[in-house]
């Protein structure tokens, strides 16, 4: 049984939250238990109640997960952690000659024999939902989550008060801090390349449009996106639209990223190119509005180019909504090809028709 077919036959969400969540689950990655937490349809311990259900396994609990001793946590080194989204509880009650761990997918196999060889001990998995995952490998191993898990305006991802309710009465979310990373859990999302040296070869035009047209992930799309941008462009960064500002999520440079792209958070709101592309859901060519530009000198620092007085920005739309902007900065010295532009600009409207269909799929499962 799926999580959403759980969800509904427990009444805790309506079919038309559980197809919101799976939307937003579409344009923004992220498990379906997240995006409905931050749908406000559940609350954070609601949603591990159902994880546990659907799991048929213990849950872990934040009074566990704050009382894990520095011995325990050794255990399982950072890295592994990062990637397994596992962390170690300790030997707890009624399997005390095995190692309780809190995982968000217990039923990985292969994550859990790596987790034994490891440890030399028996691994009992226990149900811990992302969200909690993610705040908890930041505090307890230093491992910031990336900003499509940080919500502006606080530090703290989960709470017993002052969270917020939509469905769910119950105590769960906080809108989590203005520190924006998630950790690289065991993910599935594709690696972006940091540097032209290590970028994958260039896709043409055909090929990118070919690429976007058949997606079957979200990844794809923006994958396609970087792939076009070598040899074209001297960056390209392809931003999820969230809350008021732009996400880094995908990027292509020809010198090197001055930090991971997926921390990168920069405000739309006041004039930016950025904020220009989302305002008029339409392509932005030129100078920044602001004469100050400093939202792109952050972004221009981030991906290692020189300040340019001509820049583009393609917004990727959905139903009259701006969920990813593409900035496109000129090639040093040679400036955009006219071309290039008039294709970057085709494949936004392209990966706006992909997400489209990707999220009518996800009602036919």
């Amino acid at each position: 049984m799926k999580l959403g077919t759980l969800l509904l036959r427990n009444a805790a969400i309506s079919l038309s939250q559980l197809e919101a969540g799976l939307r937003t689950q579409v344009l923004y990655g992220g498990r379906l238990g997240t995006n409905l937490v931050e749908l406000g349809f559940l609350d954070v311990d609601a949603l591990t109640a159902h994880l546990g259900e659907l799991y048929q396994l213990p849950t872990a609990s934040p009074i566990q997960l704050e009382a894990v001793p520095a011995d325990v946590l050794s255990r399982i080194g950072a890295r592994t952690a990062e990637q397994l989204g596992a962390i170690p509880l300790g030997f707890l009650d009624p399997f005390p000659d095995a190692l309780a761990v809190a995982m968000i997918d217990p039923r990985d196999e292969t994550a859990l024999e790596q987790l034994g060889e490891q440890t030399g001990s028996q691994i009992t998995p226990h149900v811990v939902s992302e969200l909690r995952a993610l705040y908890y490998l930041e505090k307890l191993y230093g491992l910031p989550r990336k900003a499509r898990y940080v919500r502006p305006g606080t530090r703290r991802v989960l709470s017993t008060a002052g969270e917020r309710r939509r469905a769910q009465p119950v105590g769960g979310l906080v809108t989590p801090p203005t520190i924006r990373l998630e950790p690289r859990r065991k993910s599935r999302e594709l690696t972006v390349p940091p540097t032209a040296a290590e970028a994958s070869p260039p896709l043409t035009y055909g090929a990118a449009c070919d690429r976007i047209d058949a997606a079957r992930h979200r990844d794809e799309i923006g994958q396609a996106l970087v792939d076009f941008a070598h040899g074209r462009f001297a960056a390209l960064v392809v931003f999820l639209v969230r809350d008021g500002n732009a996400l880094g999520w995908r990027a292509y440079t020809t010198a090197a990223l001055t930090r991971p792209i997926a921390d990168l958070s920069l405000p739309i709101g006041g004039a930016s190119s950025l904020q220009a592309a989302a305002d008029d859901l339409r392509p932005f060519r030129g100078r920044s509005p602001s004469p100050g530009h400093p939202t792109e000198t952050l972004l221009w620092a981030s991906v290692g180019v020189e300040p340019s007085s001509d820049v583009f920005v393609a917004p990727v739309v959905v139903k009259q909504r701006p969920v990813n902007l593409v900035y496109a900065h000129p090639l040093a010295g040679r400036g955009f090809s006219d071309g290039a532009v008039d294709e970057l600009s085709e494949l936004a409207v392209r990966a706006s028709g992909a997400y489209v269909r990707m999220i009518k799929q996800t009602k036919g499962q």
